[in-house]
């Protein structure tokens, strides 16, 4: 009798503290911290129990005030990155406009480790395509345009901007799915669909596609 109550006694111990870690992982973020007494400001990240995770100086910039999924710094020589809510380093994320990709309908732009591929992660941290694509647009209408063998250059006359250039193009939908292959030879009007269509380039030609690829009169 008493070795079945042991029993009991440590099942139950062990099932509070199941629980009590799962919503302790739950419950997790991070808030910024910056120290503005320094000649240049300095950023940290703290628990909610107050507890330093990632120290000042780790990061030049933090582009998030509280990570409870994920959020977006910048480290030297190396460029955005994703860390989770214990700190950890997650991958490395396309900039615009100085600072992290927007996420458009919870999903954003992420880099190999050479900068030199682009793949789709979300804001829950899951990579949903893996780094692959020369090129890939912001999503709209539940679509991105993605490209392979495509080049960007920087013209001389207008340094400050790039263009993207050459490549075979198509469309990924949220999944990362190609739904549309990769055959076009450009894709214009900001490489996006609008109210349903798309105007693309296929030899010499341009022309519009629904959301299936079918060419619309």
């Amino acid at each position: 009798m008493n070795n079945l109550k042991l029993l009991i006694l440590a099942l139950s111990c062990s099932l509070v503290l199941s629980c009590s870690s799962t919503k302790d992982v739950k419950d997790m973020y991070l808030v910024l911290k910056v120290d503005t007494t320094a000649r240049y400001e300095q950023y940290a990240y703290v628990n909610q129990d107050g507890q330093t995770v990632v120290p000042y100086n780790r990061y030049l910039l933090c582009y998030t005030d509280t990570i409870r999924t994920i959020g977006f710094v910048f480290k030297p020589n190396v460029g955005c990155v994703a860390i989770n809510n214990k700190g950890k380093e997650l991958f490395n994320v396309f900039m615009a406009n100085n600072g992290n990709d927007y996420p458009k309908d919870g999903l954003f732009r992420i880099l190999d480790k050479s900068g030199t591929k682009m793949g789709v992660a979300n804001m829950k941290g899951k990579v949903i395509v893996k780094p692959k694509y020369d090129a890939i647009f912001p999503y709209y209408e539940g679509l991105a345009a993605v490209a392979v063998g495509c080049k960007t250059v920087r013209p001389q006359d207008d340094p400050e901007h790039e263009y993207v250039v050459g490549g075979k193009w198509g469309f990924i939908d949220k999944q990362g799915h190609e739904i549309i292959p990769l055959k076009y030879d450009s894709i214009a009007n900001h490489r996006r669909f609008k109210n349903g269509k798309a105007l693309v380039l296929k030899d010499e030609k341009f022309f519009q596609i629904d959301y299936k690829g079918r060419t619309l009169k």
